[in-house]
């Protein structure tokens, strides 16, 4: 058996190449948003960021917008077979910016940051340079630039809810009974949509939300504590997948990236060495088969 600083090298250095055809992936849903967007009044085109405007003045043309996409995905097969920073600075580099034309803009929230964040925190991380176990720690610090904005969103929660208790504001918290129901018709009043009835149903067990609404906000402050134990990491993988998938139904979130992205990056591939190490014996032979 591997131990905890040889297997969290291992699932990098897997992960490394699953993000790469994870990144094939995204680019193909990316152009698949743009067209979809395109159909939109190019007059309600609004960035929200300086960047974006200075980057797009305009929302970009299908030419511009296809050009990125293709050399980005060069760079992702390239990468695969010659692993470069300068090329992984580039990748962030050319994702960031074909998210900028689909996010954060004409009212569109932002559900890329994750995959952002993860090509950002990988770009230093090199399978071929990581020989050692003692490389876990940059394992380590690419887990947490991943997982502090889960805990960041779970902390902002807790200091709302203070913020409103110790002011007696009156506002509605999570601490609310309703709270998760009030907050699931209005995402679905906005998206003028109706709320199925079998979510309303569920809904009818109020004392039940609120337990379930703080366990869920404990646990996603709490996440950044997953960079250091693999099998907390494991559970905050399966949590944050399932978190995505409540998301999905009950507030019309659409993280379907993020959600697919928290397995790629953070799967525990260890339980399949074996075979991983026979598929890819030259990348993965200084690591030990017990």
């Amino acid at each position: 058996m591997m131990n905890y600083k040889q297997l969290t090298v291992f699932n990098y250095r897997v992960a490394y190449y699953v993000m790469r055809i994870f990144g094939i992936y995204w680019l193909l849903r990316q152009y698949l948003e743009y067209r979809r967007i395109s159909l939109w009044p190019k007059e309600i085109y609004e960035p929200f960021l300086d960047i974006q405007r200075f980057i797009f003045s305009e929302y970009p043309s299908a030419f511009l917008y296809l050009t990125l996409l293709l050399i980005c995905a060069a760079l992702l097969v390239i990468t695969w077979f010659r692993q470069s920073v300068l090329l992984n600075f580039c990748i962030f580099l050319l994702i960031a910016v074909i998210n900028f034309p689909i996010s954060l803009n004409f009212s569109i929230g932002h559900n890329n940051h994750l995959v952002v964040i993860g090509y950002f925190m990988a770009i230093f991380l090199l399978p071929n340079k990581m020989k050692d176990e003692k490389d876990y720690r940059w394992v380590q610090y690419f887990y947490l630039g991943i997982l502090t904005t889960y805990s960041l969103a779970g902390l902002s929660k807790f200091l709302g809810i203070a913020k409103n208790v110790i002011k007696n504001s009156g506002k509605l918290t999570w601490l609310d009974k309703n709270a998760a129901k009030i907050n699931t018709l209005d995402n679905y009043w906005i998206a003028d949509v109706k709320v199925p009835e079998w979510i309303l149903h569920l809904y009818q067990y109020e004392n039940l939300w609120v337990v379930i609404t703080m366990v869920a906000i404990i646990i996603q402050a709490s996440s950044f504590l997953g960079a250091f134990s693999r099998k907390y990491l494991t559970f905050i993988m399966i949590f944050l997948y399932m978190f995505h998938v409540y998301t999905d139904f009950f507030v019309l979130a659409d993280f379907r990236d993020a959600k697919n992205f928290v397995l790629v990056a953070l799967f525990p591939y260890h339980i399949f060495y074996p075979l991983i190490r026979k598929l890819m014996k030259k990348d993965f032979s200084s690591l030990p088969l017990a």
